[in-house]
């Protein structure tokens, strides 16, 4: 009990390192240095590396390490376009089956949003607009969308964060006016601007991850 809790805490203080971008993709780590820096023996370490190669966040390379995986064009885009699929069916669903939003929710996550700008706090940023949008897919009552949401929910803020270390120079916190113009349409119930608003968006985001990719 005691080695697997060690396992459960490497594994979260890991996969934490990874999603914050402390981490960053195609970092070289080591079992020696990961159990230095957790004040552990290997042998947690190893198990907590191969729960985190079944996630997809690292692969161990024989004899130079465990390296941190990069994040593909493709995996950007599939995820951006199934959070689109999901938002556009909610709005669909609670158009169509009368369905509510949690208007008093979604605004709780965008003040915090908000909030998280003005104190130059990307990752609370960033995890407060997922939640948002999590909160708006939560309306259509659909628990496997709602899991799905949540097994890429860590992958989205990891891409978020590794893109905000790459571009210092950029402008971030671009999702508040987003939400904020989403939250607005909500409360007065204009489902197809909604719609809009989330294909723009995606359109809008697709096109320029491929431009900053070359492809």
């Amino acid at each position: 009990m005691a080695e697997q809790s060690l396992v459960d805490k490497a594994f979260t203080k890991i996969r934490e390192h990874i999603v914050t971008a402390d981490y960053m993709p195609g970092m070289l780590l080591s079992e020696n240095g990961l159990a230095k820096e957790l004040d552990m023996s290997r042998t947690p370490i190893r198990g907590a590396i191969s729960r985190l190669e079944s996630e997809g966040f690292v692969s161990s390379i024989k004899n130079r390490g465990i390296i941190v995986r990069e994040i593909s064009l493709k995996e950007l885009l599939d995820v951006s376009q199934v959070i689109f699929f999901l938002q556009e069916f909610t709005v669909d669903e609670v158009e169509a089956r009368g369905l509510h939003f949690n208007i008093e929710k979604l605004k709780l996550y965008l003040n915090m949003q908000l909030d998280a700008e003005k104190n130059d706090d990307y990752y609370k940023y960033i995890q407060n607009h997922i939640l948002f949008t999590r909160c708006m897919i939560e309306s259509a009552n659909n628990k496997v969308m709602l899991d799905f949401m949540d097994s890429i929910k860590d992958k989205f803020v990891r891409m978020a964060m590794v893109n905000w270390r790459l571009t210092p120079n950029q402008k971030h916190y671009s999702a508040n006016q987003l939400n904020k113009l989403i939250y607005d349409e909500i409360c007065l119930q204009k489902y197809s601007n909604i719609k809009q608003i989330c294909r723009e968006t995606f359109l809008k985001n697709r096109e320029r991850m491929i431009m900053a990719t070359g492809f």
